[in-house]
């Protein structure tokens, strides 16, 4: 699997990573694309993880849910390794 992204400045001076194209692996892991797993935090928008991570919610006593994020370095149904890219 072959995630590409970019990488762009914010106001404070941090870099802030877009997710790009895509190309899939196996049928498991585009079912599961930014449901269970994602790049960054999941969200489709710009964040500060360049990683490939499972997206576990967690809930709290605040009811406002806690998201973990645990990296990914192999596809879960077909093995096959997972690649980040960077675009320039």
């Amino acid at each position: 699997m072959r995630v590409m992204y970019s990488g762009v400045s914010s106001q404070i001076g941090e870099t802030l990573y877009r997710q790009g194209a895509i190309k899939f692996c196996c049928v498991g892991m585009c079912r599961a694309w930014n449901v269970l797993i994602g790049f960054g935090a999941g969200n489709g928008g710009a964040t500060t993880s360049r990683e490939v991570n499972f997206l576990v919610s967690r809930p709290q006593a605040s009811d406002t849910p806690i998201l973990e994020m645990v990296p990914v370095d192999f596809c879960p149904w077909c093995g096959e390794p997972v690649e980040t890219c960077r675009v320039k």
